[in-house]
């Protein structure tokens, strides 16, 4: 442990500041004069996100600490249980911001405390998995609690060993946002493939001939969802894959709940290697996703919110070029156009209309040639991926040993 090494309160040297309250007719373009940008719960990801900010009057700013400054951590206060206590680090703002009411910021109070050093032990496994228990739940929604999370014990070594961790994690961390970004190239190479090959389907500037999805099809299955545990699968578990697992278009098997001991799994609903899986509810922006099963761990299965697509046999289609097809943006909004629902609830896809969609088909060996570049692309996305889990381990370690002070 570090000379000078020791643990204080959080409330001891930071506080939290709340967001700005303020109704839908409130918000106008970004740019309106004697506006600010208004940050939400949307933006808080790893990277604060400014792809879509809204801005409200500036009059709506009440107090001077509800403009954001660079060192704050923006934090989630109220949203998902798995999602309250995320945080984001601010950075110079080309614009004046402030924040809503569903996000918090983290601010020091103190010189011996650095801001950064701040942001890094708040967005720590450990410290979010503490707060998020902390979190006092509604009905769909937890709320952080502020008064809990200023009592959290702070590692505080002197000013200058902060700076250094700060330094080592953030180099760290630098590694592993260069990962991130080769692995969003990836994808974005892939799609620029399709579209080289095949045109905007939509469009179909290429005339290829158009066929029903359900031509294709032997059947479209759905799966089941029994009651779950509240958490992952461990090893040997039978588990239900969540929403989450499709969600982003591309498979991930850890967003799982455990099947229930004494629950007997109904294995026609196990995920197969070379499943095409299809999102048929929910919310608007993330209905209609699909996956291409390419690698899966054993003893998991469809929800019922999740079809399954089976090619029929002879179909004179790739599942690699099917998949990148459904997932192309102008044929996934026309897709999620044919969702329907009541007022306020998550739109839905019916089997009937599913099939009825009309697909593009170029000739067999052109998606073959299309299956097999994509499956160059997706070897070098898994090494991208193995790369960033041991970069991802790197970090958690340093961390660990950071706010312990033995780093």
């Amino acid at each position: 442990m570090s000379i000078g090494f020791r643990v204080v309160k959080l409330g001891e040297v930071a506080s939290f500041v709340r967001g700005i309250t303020f109704k839908p007719t409130d918000v106008v373009p970004v740019g309106t004069p004697g506006s600010v940008l208004c940050m939400r719960t949307k933006n808080v990801q790893s990277v604060l996100d400014l792809t879509d900010v809204w801005a409200v009057d500036a009059s709506l700013v009440r107090r001077q600490e509800q403009f954001l400054r660079r060192g704050d951590t923006l934090v989630s206060s109220a949203n998902s249980w798995n999602l309250v206590g995320k945080c984001s680090w601010i950075p110079e703002m080309d614009l004046p911001a402030s924040f809503g009411g569903f996000v918090s910021v983290l601010r020091p109070d103190s010189s011996n405390l650095n801001p950064r050093y701040l942001y890094h032990w708040f967005s720590n496994p450990r410290t979010q998995a503490m707060v998020r228990s902390f979190g006092r739940r509604t009905t769909n929604i937890s709320n952080l609690n502020f008064d809990r999370c200023l009592t959290l014990d702070l590692p505080l070594p002197p000013i200058e060993e902060q700076e250094r961790v700060v330094e080592l994690l953030d180099k760290a961390d630098e590694l592993r946002a260069k990962r991130r970004e080769a692995l969003t190239s990836l994808g974005g190479l892939q799609r620029a493939v399709f579209l080289d090959m095949f045109g905007d389907p939509v469009l179909n500037s290429r005339r290829w001939p158009r066929v029903t999805l359900g031509s294709l099809l032997s059947e479209i299955q759905s799966g089941h969802s029994p009651q779950c545990l509240d958490r992952p699968a461990l090893a040997g578990e039978w588990a239900v894959l969540k929403l989450g697992a499709v969600s982003k278009c591309e498979y991930n098997q850890l967003q799982n709940k455990a099947l229930p001991a004494g629950v007997t799994p109904n294995k026609e609903d196990e995920i197969q290697v070379g499943d095409l899986l299809f999102s048929r509810k929910n919310t608007p922006d993330l209905i209609a996703a699909c996956v291409l099963i390419r690698k899966t761990a054993p003893r998991l299965l469809m929800p019922d919110l999740i079809f399954r697509l089976k090619l029929a046999p002879g179909a004179e289609v790739d599942a690699a070029f099917l998949h990148q097809l459904l997932i192309f943006p102008t044929k996934r909004r026309k897709i999620q156009s044919l969702a329907g629902g009541s007022a306020g609830s998550m739109p839905n896809i019916s089997k009937a209309k599913l099939r009825d969609v009309e697909v593009e088909l170029p000739p067999l060996d052109l998606q073959r040639e299309f299956a097999a570049r994509s499956n160059l692309i997706e070897s070098a996305v898994a090494a991208h991926r193995a790369a960033l889990a041991e970069l991802d381990a790197l970090f958690a370690s340093l961390q660990e040993r950071a706010f312990r002070g033995a780093l």
